[in-house]
């Protein structure tokens, strides 16, 4: 299973993993009205001090889409997930830094998990029936986040583990959503 160990140092993001087509139906499926920009400098400019914009960034597998919402929640609210899940599996992680996270797994328009990461305990707190690799990840405070990205991975089937440094490579792709 993939380390994502990266993501336990200071992770404030939104980060989705769902077997859409393309990252453009990605995008459309969080906000219909989302346009991409030309470039990583030019969506970050657009969206800095805006209370109106949010950045977001997509990298297209060979059989998923990676969203990271910079200082959005979209992937991971009910409604928007739904329409992420239901051509197949998807994940989402959403960490603010005022401690508050969310983990949402679903498949086929419906959710089978949910629940806080930082505050998971060994009893389930959370929506759906907790999934057998659960309990071999790294649930204390500070390894919560790699091992919600870890359980997102296997759970959308995504094989190639993802690096954050890949969202500042030419293959990703810049978007703005209007909050």
């Amino acid at each position: 299973m993939p380390d994502y160990q990266w993501a336990d140092n200071e992770l404030v993001a939104c980060i989705t993993v769902t077997a859409m087509s393309s990252a453009e139906a990605a995008v459309r499926a969080l906000e219909p009205t989302a346009r991409e920009m030309a470039s990583f400098d030019e969506a970050q400019q657009a969206a800095w001090g805006s209370y109106e914009l949010c950045h977001t960034m997509t990298i297209q597998t060979d059989r998923h889409v990676i969203v990271w919402e910079d200082n959005g929640y979209r992937g991971a609210r009910d409604e928007p997930f739904l329409r992420l899940c239901s051509p197949g599996p998807a994940g989402s992680l959403f960490v603010n830094v005022n401690a508050v996270s969310n983990l949402v797994l679903g498949r086929h328009g419906t959710i089978a998990r949910q629940f806080d990461p930082l505050f998971r305990k060994d009893t389930d707190e959370g929506r759906g029936e907790p999934l057998a690799v659960e309990a071999t990840l790294d649930w204390t405070i500070g390894r919560h986040l790699s091992s919600s990205l870890a359980l997102i991975s296997d759970y959308t089937g995504l094989n190639d583990p993802f690096e954050q440094e890949w969202f500042e490579s030419p293959r990703a792709r810049q978007w703005l959503l209007p909050y």
